[in-house]
């Protein structure tokens, strides 16, 4: 159990507990790149090239948050994350990305890549644009011109440059 001390220190807020479990799921996925090969065995990126440079950057990225947040707990200003739109924002949003993040994997292998990141990235950005205080107008405006532009480019990027055809969803 969490002592109540460490909990209000800040040490252990969401974006915390989100990053450790990012860097838990990182690592299982990581452990699985090596049965891809050398990434650069015929002298051109190959299927394993992607997988290790994603997740070095997550690791990288997720070692930022712990740090910047241990500093914050440290110096006395890791305040809770305040919004007008989304109650308990500190917890909701880092549980929301988790969810999100489980059910595009999922729905990758049933629908394929159009169909799950085209929702992955809609539901992402309409909770961050919602989020600022947008209105339901804007955000949702803004999150389908987002999720069009990300999917589009995410395949175009593997289709392109790698030759790498993603699944889709086939009946």
């Amino acid at each position: 159990m969490i002592g109540k001390e460490a909990a209000m220190s800040g040490r252990l807020n969401g974006q915390v507990l989100f990053a450790i479990a990012l860097i838990v799921l990182n690592t299982i996925y990581a452990s699985q790149i090596v049965k891809l090969g050398m990434p650069f065995a015929t002298g051109e990126p190959g299927p394993a090239f992607l997988p290790i440079l994603l997740s070095g950057l997550l690791y990288l990225m997720m070692g930022g948050i712990l740090v910047g947040e241990l500093r914050k707990a440290r110096a006395g200003t890791g305040d809770m994350l305040q919004s007008d739109t989304v109650p308990s924002i500190g917890f909701v949003g880092p549980l929301l990305m988790m969810a999100l993040t489980i059910m595009f994997i999922i729905g990758f292998y049933y629908t394929g890549y159009l169909a799950s990141a085209a929702a992955y990235t809609f539901l992402i950005a309409l909770y961050f644009n919602y989020e600022q205080g947008s209105g339901w107008t804007r955000a949702l405006t803004v999150s389908a011109a987002t999720a069009i532009a990300v999917t589009v480019f995410g395949w175009l990027f593997f289709v392109k440059l790698f030759d790498l055809y993603l699944p889709l969803w086939e009946f």
